[in-house]
């Protein structure tokens, strides 16, 4: 999505932000569109979301995030209200909202300094999510999602009439794929209590300054899916644990280190531990059929790499869970 320097200040003179300086659309993220908005007043992020995304999925996200803003030791976005009092700002049939940046730095790949920072940020969240009653009403997501199967049987199908070179790539990989996904039924998952999670705690979405986590971004999810804890562990592990040489692999040390970080501030069971590699296979084969369907839906964003990399992912952490298991319980 473009908006052009006219529309943008159309959009924000709902705010009392000051005038206008300067909008620049930023790359990160593979959802969201996002403008840096710069006024007399300071800079902002103007948010644009999803077209599947409804009004009541952002109140849940705005209500999410008021709580945690009380308890939380780390910025984050906080919505802004337009001269009309409200959130959520409607225009050109899409939904807006503001809220101040948050000063700082993204890092790419995580030293042990700040696998440690993320470890203490997480666990400070999980404790807070524990204890806040916060509930989407969802029921509690399946690590084999009956509607994923679905989806990657209708893009296999839609794939096969194109054949363009995602769509090739996509049907090499696709029906093993869905036989992995197939087989992921963990008991113990099941055993484990289920929160609207983050879902996505990644090195975009952590704010750094001064060599400290100062910042979480991007509570998109916690209005979809709620899962065990360890979803968004497994998750963080898989973004920024990888092997440098070949990034289909977990870097196991890192791992090993970012768990026993995270665990100085909240203990882990064996059971948890035992769910990483399910988790993360599930994950990646979700990842690939979201490539998928940016191919389809948003090609800009799409990058062919991606589809070899997550079905290598999937591959991967299903062919070794022992060895993975071992190796981040000692």
């Amino acid at each position: 999505m473009t908006l052009t320097k006219i529309e943008v200040v159309k959009l924000l003179n709902n705010y009392p932000i000051g005038d206008f300086i300067s909008h620049k659309k930023t790359m990160a993220g593979v959802a969201n569109h996002n403008w840096i908005i710069q006024t007399t007043k300071g800079k902002f992020v103007l948010r644009c979301v999803p077209e599947w995304k409804k009004i009541k999925n952002l109140n849940f996200e705005f209500e999410y995030i008021n709580h945690f803003k009380k308890k939380f030791s780390y910025q984050i976005p906080k919505p802004m209200k337009n001269n009309d009092q409200e959130f959520i700002t409607k225009y050109k049939n899409r939904l807006f909202w503001l809220y101040p940046l948050i000063e700082g730095i993204t890092i790419k790949v995580f030293s042990k300094t700040e696998l440690h920072e993320v470890a203490r940020l997480m666990a400070e969240y999980h404790r807070i999510l524990v204890k806040s009653g916060l509930d989407n009403k969802k029921k509690i997501t399946k690590p084999s999602n009956p509607l994923v199967i679905k989806e990657l049987t209708g893009y296999r199908k839609r794939a096969s009439l194109k054949k363009l070179k995602n769509d090739v790539l996509y049907l090499s990989e696709v029906d093993d794929l869905i036989k992995i996904y197939s087989q992921i039924h963990s008991k113990e998952y099941f055993a484990l209590k289920a929160y609207p999670l983050h879902r996505d705690i990644n090195p975009e979405n952590i704010i750094f300054k001064n060599g400290k986590a100062v910042g979480l971004i991007d509570f998109d999810n916690v209005s979809f899916y709620k899962e065990p804890l360890i979803k968004d562990i497994v998750i963080l592990l898989m973004y920024s644990c990888r092997n440098k040489r070949d990034r289909k692999k977990l870097n196991l040390e890192s791992a090993r280190f970012f768990l026993k970080e995270y665990q100085k501030y909240r203990k882990l069971s064996i059971n948890e531990i035992r769910l990483i590699p399910d988790l993360a296979t599930s994950n990646a084969i979700e990842d690939f059929s979201y490539v998928q369907w940016l191919f389809e839906n948003d090609r800009k964003r799409a990058k062919l790499y991606r589809l070899r990399l997550y079905a290598n992912i999937a591959k991967w952490f299903w062919n070794n869970k022992e060895i993975i298991i071992k190796a981040l319980s000692d």
